[in-house]
């Protein structure tokens, strides 16, 4: 399989654009490093951030925490949860530049038809599980 290389786009979207692919098995760094940037863009007051509706910043929050909680209780079964990681990173990432960036038109098709947002605006990995 050859590597994909997309080209013009910044090392954080590359980065979390091979994240993003469901082919792409996690490790842990890699979740590491986007609750790291993550963090850094939330302490630097990221105006795309800033520009988020409350309820917005409440769902991309749990999604970091359910993130690290996911990292914390993976142990030795990191594989096994990937998809709900990918997940809670995606919905943590939500609004940055960098993960629209990084989505292609044809992953944004696929992440479109992910489940609505609740109506209290906040949704967990095990709610998508339902």
């Amino acid at each position: 399989m050859v590597p994909f290389h997309p080209t013009g786009l910044s090392s954080s979207a590359k980065r979390i654009r091979r994240m993003l692919d469901p082919s792409y098995p996690l490790c842990r760094e890699d979740v590491m490093w986007v609750l790291h940037f993550v963090q850094k863009k939330v302490a630097l007051k990221d105006p795309a951030l800033q520009d988020l509706s409350k309820p917005r910043l409440l769902q991309n929050f749990n999604s970091y925490c359910e993130a690290a909680l996911l990292l914390l209780g993976s142990g030795n079964h990191f594989h096994t949860k990937n998809g709900d990681i990918r997940t809670c990173l995606l919905e943590a990432m939500h609004g940055l530049p960098e993960l629209a960036e990084a989505i292609s038109p044809a992953q944004a098709r696929t992440f479109e038809s992910m489940p609505s947002d609740p109506e209290d605006g906040i949704h967990t990995a095990a709610s998508e599980q339902k």
